[in-house]
């Protein structure tokens, strides 16, 4: 059996090589990621403006409704509907897209592969299962 010395340099190189590799993915992830949360917050904003508005203009029908005028009652409750109706719709944009998975799931996985590969080339470089800091799988959360 090698010594860890002899493979030091053939696992820099792949060190070094997964290294960039964990970057670039982590920069494509990170972005998804962002993506997503500023959806969120923004179909959350265009909800919340919107269910404001439709409370108070259905607050203004009800006092439409009670003055003396022919059409009045009609525009500040189609008003009102409108609103109600975007507001739904923010709300079910900020819902939308879900079918992607996790966070950075892809990133994850490519640590769990090169992790098995690097305990192939030599198991001491690896930690025993159970050690969340070296990507064991016992003790951590997932």
């Amino acid at each position: 059996m090698r010594s860890t010395l002899e493979l030091l340099p053939r696992l820099m190189q792949a060190l070094l090589r997964h290294l960039f590799a964990y970057g670039e993915l982590l920069c494509e992830e990170s972005h998804e990621a962002l993506q997503r949360v500023r959806r969120r917050i923004l179909g959350a904003a265009v909800a919340l403006l919107a269910g404001v508005l439709a409370v108070g203009l259905g607050c203004l029908w009800i006092i439409a409704a009670t003055w003396d005028g022919p059409n009045r009652l009609w525009a500040v409750g189609g008003l009102c509907i409108g609103f109600l109706l975007i507001a739904i719709s923010g709300g079910a944009y900020a819902v939308g897209e879900r079918s992607r998975g996790a966070p950075f799931e892809q990133l994850r996985a490519e640590w769990r592969a090169d992790l098995q590969e690097i305990a192939r080339l030599d198991p001491t470089l690896v930690a025993e299962p159970g050690n969340p800091a070296m990507g064991g799988q016992g003790g951590g959360r997932e």
